[in-house]
């Protein structure tokens, strides 16, 4: 598929360079800041004796606290999540329906919920199954807004216009 370009007047030109750079200053910070907290995480784990655990009551684990001048960073260890959907063709659910007993039905409700068979050619086989006037009416029950996004590309050197 090929894209569609769309000259540029002079202001327009300049956000979009100026967009490249910030793009690429991003690219090479988010790297560095990766191994910063990579490097973080490991020496965290390493002292599990200096951890405390996490402020808010209601959460579960605990966290290591690194103070510097005038910031911190805190390395949290979260408990396991916890799982509120249990499939029924799988292992746990027996275990947790036999250890619940009667109390079951009192901790877990049924839901019965639908998903697309193929998501990446859904539109096209409704399209073919019911036809296009319904098709786009399906289509639409089944669809989330979503916002535009901005892609930076490098162009090879020397390419002047698009």
């Amino acid at each position: 598929m090929k894209t569609k370009t769309t000259p540029l007047k002079n202001p327009l030109k300049s956000l979009v360079e100026r967009g490249f750079e910030i793009h690429q200053q991003l690219l090479l910070l988010n790297e560095e800041f990766k191994k910063i907290k990579d490097q973080l995480k490991t020496e965290a784990a390493a002292r599990p004796n200096e951890h405390i655990p996490l402020l808010d009551k209601d959460s579960i684990g605990d966290q290591w606290v690194l103070p510097a001048d005038g910031c911190e960073c805190r390395i949290v260890f979260p408990g396991p999540q916890l799982k509120t959907h249990l499939d029924p063709l799988q292992p746990p659910y027996l275990t947790v329906k036999s250890l619940t007993g009667d109390h079951f039905s009192s901790l877990f409700r049924k839901v019965t919920s639908y998903e697309a068979r193929d998501k990446k050619a859904f539109r096209g086989q409704v399209t073919n199954l019911i036809g296009p006037e319904f098709a786009a009416r399906v289509i639409d029950a089944c669809s989330a807004p979503s916002e535009p996004k901005a892609v930076w590309k490098a162009r090879p050197a020397g390419k002047g216009k698009p």
